[in-house]
């Protein structure tokens, strides 16, 4: 039977929480909201993400940000000062183009989403395509005119900046053949940013197209275990002595 714990390590004497931390070979931390919020790192992120990594621990940084390919989050933390490469960066960009080539996915990726989606996918040899358009006629005219690519074969939602009416009545068009895979990046369907202020996250969009077309999309972001998955199966980390650093 599974059973959670909890423990509260500020009331732990030092000497206890040192022996809890000796016991993690690997962490894996996330990203905005704990080492960075957009564009300034949090105070003390850097100087304890590299001290772990100087004490010969496995240190990853894993985040559902789908606007940045791994090797630009790479050198965003890099830029802040963290000391990490690229091969240590998971994303949800990358667990969702690496699910489609374990598949051996050989057709086209409709996307809804930022930059990062397209680069891990061609990153990987899957072709990935969106179209840019606005609705300007009725919507009945613009569905019963849709043109579908017959090659397309899933279709990929993270956030998307440009998300309108016209995309999703094509997304959801493809969504009706049963035999198209659905992916999502994450289920986040807000992002605070301060000052009472929200930004509409990949969440919100998947909700849209579960309720358009009654598909329930694979969600491969955190806290799916295959954002991990190439690590795991790699030996790279054990999941009993790994760390995960979280804000939500």
């Amino acid at each position: 039977m599974f059973k959670q714990t909890f423990s509260d390590l500020t009331k732990l004497p030092k000497q206890k929480v040192r022996q809890w931390l000796s016991s993690f070979e690997s962490v894996i931390c996330d990203a905005d909201g704990v080492l960075w919020h957009f564009s300034k790192a949090i105070e003390g992120s850097v100087d304890t993400f590299n001290l772990m990594k100087s004490t010969g621990r496995k240190v990853f940084i894993v985040s559902n940000n789908s606007e940045m390919s791994r090797m630009e989050m790479a050198k965003k933390a890099n830029d802040f000062g963290f000391e990490v490469e690229e091969d240590s960066i998971l994303t949800s960009s990358f667990a969702c183009a690496n699910f489609l080539a374990v598949k051996k996915f050989q057709k086209k990726a409709f996307v809804m989403g930022e930059k990062g989606m397209h680069v891990e996918l061609q990153n990987l040899g899957i072709c990935s395509m969106e179209v840019a358009e606005k609705l300007e006629k009725p919507m009945h005219e613009f569905v019963a005119e849709l043109k579908l690519d017959p090659d397309v074969g899933a279709v990929v939602m993270g956030r998307d900046e440009s998300f309108n009416m016209a995309k999703l009545a094509r997304a959801g068009t493809y969504l009706l053949n049963p035999r198209i895979m659905f992916l999502g990046t994450c289920l986040d369907a807000a992002y605070p940013i301060g000052n009472n202020r929200v930004m509409v996250g990949a969440g919100a969009g998947l909700a849209a197209m579960k309720a358009l077309t009654g598909r329930c999309p694979l969600v491969l972001g955190k806290p799916n275990p295959w954002m991990a998955a190439p690590l795991v199966q790699a030996g790279i980390i054990k999941p009993e002595t790994t760390l995960m650093v979280g804000d939500t």
